[in-house]
This record gives C-alpha cells, sequence and structure tokens, in this order.
C-alpha cells in the first residue's frame, strides 16, 4: 500500500490545525523609555522618611521634595514590586521599615498634590491594560490607615477617571489593574494618580506601574501543542512505514 501526496499532506494539515487550535495569548508586556514627575516627599512635610525616586536616571534634584524628575527611568518601572508595606510589624509588634531617608526605598511617596506623570516609548505602541503596584497598609493600634497611607481613589487618564477597585484599608501591597483602555498609537501617555484623601490617609506609596498591549497578543503554544505536534509527527512516520510493509 502506497501512501499518496495527498494523503500526506492532509495529515500534515490536520497537524497543523490541532496546534493552531491549542495556543494561548498572554498580554504583551510595552517597555518605557523614560517618565516624567514631581519627585516623592519626605520630611519635609511631616513624614517618617523619604519617599524619594532616589536612584532615577534622568535630570532634576532627586534629594528634593516634589523637585521635577523627567528623562529618566527609576523605581517605577524597575521591574521591583514592594512586597511589604512601608512600615510593618513583626510577630513581636515591633516595627520595621523598607524605607529611609536617603529615599532608596521601594516606593515613591506623595502627600502634596496629586502626581501627573507622563511616561514616553521608544516607538508608537498599543496600551489595553495598566497595573499599578501600590500601598494599602493597615490599621495602627489608634485604628487609622498605618501612616496615613492608603491605596488610591483612582486614576485620570485622557481626562477620563478610573476608580480604583481596593479596599480600604487594607492588609498590605496592592495591585490594581485598568483594563480594556484601548489607546492606540501613543508615543507618550499622561495620567494622574488621585489621592484617597480623607482625615486620616493624605499619602499615596507605588512602587511599580506596568503597561500591557492585550490588543496585540502575543501567541504562545499550550503544553498539549507539544504533545499534539509529537502524536501528528508518530502519526505520518508510522503512516509511511505501513505503506511500505
Amino acid at each position: 500500500m502506497k501512501c499518496s501526496v495527498s494523503q500526506l499532506v492532509l495529515a500534515a494539515a490536520m497537524t497543523i490545525v490541532l496546534l493552531g487550535g491549542a495556543t494561548i495569548s498572554y498580554a504583551k508586556p510595552v517597555t518605557v523609555s523614560s517618565y516624567d514627575m514631581p519627585n516623592g516627599y519626605g520630611v519635609s512635610v511631616g513624614g517618617e522618611y523619604n519617599y524619594w525616586d532616589a536612584g532615577y536616571t534622568g535630570s532634576g534634584d532627586k534629594n528634593t521634595d516634589g523637585a521635577f524628575l523627567s528623562g529618566g527611568v527609576g523605581k517605577l518601572t524597575d521591574g521591583v514590586v514592594a512586597t511589604k508595606s512601608w512600615e510593618y510589624n513583626d510577630a513581636s509588634g515591633l516595627a520595621h521599615t523598607d524605607q529611609n531617608l536617603l529615599g532608596t526605598g521601594p516606593y515613591v511617596g506623595w502627600t502634596w498634590g496629586d502626581p501627573t506623570l507622563t511616561f514616553h516609548f521608544a516607538d508608537l505602541v498599543n496600551i489595553n491594560s495598566i497595573t499599578f503596584y501600590v500601598d494599602n497598609p493597615g490599621l495602627d493600634r489608634y485604628g487609622k490607615p498605618r501612616g496615613g497611607v492608603a491605596a488610591p481613589k483612582g486614576f485620570t487618564i485622557g481626562g477620563h477617571f478610573y476608580a480604583a477597585d481596593s479596599p480600604s484599608p487594607g492588609i498590605g501591597p496592592l495591585a490594581i489593574t485598568l483594563s480594556d483602555l484601548a489607546l492606540d498609537d501613543l508615543k507618550d501617555l499622561t495620567l494622574t494618580i488621585n489621592r484617597n484623601l480623607s482625615p486620616d490617609t493624605f499619602w499615596v506609596f507605588v512602587s511599580e506601574v506596568t503597561f500591557d498591549d492585550g490588543q496585540n497578543p502575543a501567541p504562545v503554544p499550550e503544553p498539549s501543542s507539544f504533545l499534539l505536534m509529537g502524536a501528528g509527527i508518530f502519526g505520518m512516520a508510522l503512516w509511511r512505514r505501513r505503506s511500505k510493509g
């Protein structure tokens, strides 16, 4: 029995179809080339530490509260997401902190106005979602959010306000994602972080901001795809072997 060319083509096509249906998509990260913003604040406005973007690579005074920073990158895009609140207690109740007077802790913190940030991209990009990694600490012994820090009330992008779906108070760092934004062909994106103001909350802390292009996802084979590929190749080999017998 001989295997015709058309039969081999049909078998190969079936294998490709199986593989084509066994892919998943993930949001493609968008790389920030630089961002501009007011520096964080600290002891000069009553903070215990300095919540500056001390490692910022652009211009501006990185050791001054509220100084305008431009043309560089720093904490907000370094890939480091804070895993603990700005101040946390161990089992004995003793307070610890990841911040310091040098402003090199994981958070940038603002308490004097709602910060407006502009992110720049090397090429035109589409942005479908933005994730803000913020602190949302629990209550202190007086029943108030620790240090007056709370997750933001929301974000303003292009004149549109997006409310933050976050608990208040929380139990620590929180990721807030804005989805289905459909922002196309951007070289720059300006947004404002709206603080959650109350008599007991007046700080907002951010450790990272990430952007994803969900409109043009990158396809990735599922693990089962490799099994399907192996099965298809084995089947074709077996078919050809039998045709020679």
